[in-house]
């Protein structure tokens, strides 16, 4: 009976913790774990209602129920429609990030990740100088590279098939400069932003993260053609936060419809929760989002798989 009171305890605590999250940090991390929360209530529901508790059973199951019904829509939610038009469909492209995480020393798992997947453009977080080196067998097959290098040693690598003109996003942050990129895919102008916020472990690095999110909401809004938003935002789409960030931008979710994906930590199953992102403006439409497999990270790579939408259908 006492574990079963403690596990409905922590979900209650975690439930009701919810609603503040927004403000608060802490409920903010928590907010992200809404299906661990849920697990934990039914464990204690099954419980409790086994050593004859059944008020607390019945407590426990409306947990649940809360938990399950607030990540419904997000775990049941259907693919957007691609536009109808007699336009025919651009070549498909193929993007890819993985936070390689800077104490990961299996460069040859990342390299045969890559070309495996063969992405035109490939993004890297937590690259240090060892793994910019170590990822030179890469070159031939992508002449088109950018990399950033923050204050902490590490940065952001962009692999690209395609010629692109990139730059860092003023104003993001010196600890992992964020990198816009603009590519020219078969005609067709294709905006790339490339970012990793920061943790949001505490007071500070929170309002960091919670700024960085708002800057690329600035940066959508401010490009009306074809974008894409690619790497590890360090949030969940549980999070208010997440879902301000995508009404306030008309961005979508490039995982919407391909069901709950979670790419960290891969050290720890049981808690794993989506942080890792890609993000469509107006002019891609999504046709496949999963996950790649292992490469030694505490994170899964995404891959994602999209076509632009006829321009036709844009201008009605």
């Amino acid at each position: 009976m006492v574990i079963g009171l403690l596990l409905t305890v922590v979900a209650l605590v975690a439930t009701l913790g919810g609603a503040a999250a927004r403000p608060f940090w802490i409920a903010d991390l928590s907010v992200h774990f809404r299906l661990q929360w849920a697990a934990l209530a039914i464990v204690g529901c099954l419980i409790l209602a086994a050593t004859g508790h059944a008020r607390w059973a019945a407590l426990a199951f409306i947990i649940a129920a809360i938990q399950a019904l607030i990540c419904a829509p997000l775990l049941n939610s259907r693919r957007p429609a691609q536009a109808s038009t007699d336009a025919a469909p651009s070549a498909p492209l193929r993007l890819a990030a993985v936070n390689v995480w800077y104490r990961n020393h299996q460069f040859q798992r990342v390299i045969d990740f890559i070309q495996h997947e063969r992405p035109d453009f490939v993004l890297l977080a937590e690259i240090t100088a060892a793994w910019e080196q170590a990822l030179a067998p890469l070159n031939a097959s992508y002449a088109h590279r950018y990399t950033t290098r923050g204050r902490r040693g590490t940065g952001l690598l962009l692999l690209s098939r395609w010629p692109m003109q990139a730059e860092v996003l003023a104003g993001y942050s010196d600890i992992e400069p964020a990198v816009a990129a603009t590519v020219i895919v078969n005609g067709r102008n294709l905006q790339l932003l490339n970012v990793h916020t920061s943790w949001p472990l505490g007071r500070a690095n929170s309002a960091l993260r919670d700024r960085q999110l708002t800057l690329i909401g600035e940066f959508a809004r401010s490009h009306s053609g074809p974008l894409i938003v690619l790497g590890d935002l360090n949030v969940s789409p549980f999070s208010p936060h997440f879902q301000a960030l995508l009404s306030d931008s008309n961005l979508k979710s490039a995982a919407q419809g391909f069901g709950w994906q979670p790419t960290w930590p891969t050290f720890l199953p049981p808690a794993g929760i989506q942080i890792d992102h890609a993000l469509t403006g107006a002019g891609v439409f999504v046709t496949s989002f999963r996950r790649g497999s292992p490469v030694g990270s505490d994170h899964l790579p995404i891959v994602i798989d999209c076509v632009f939408e006829p321009q036709a259908s844009l201008q009605e």
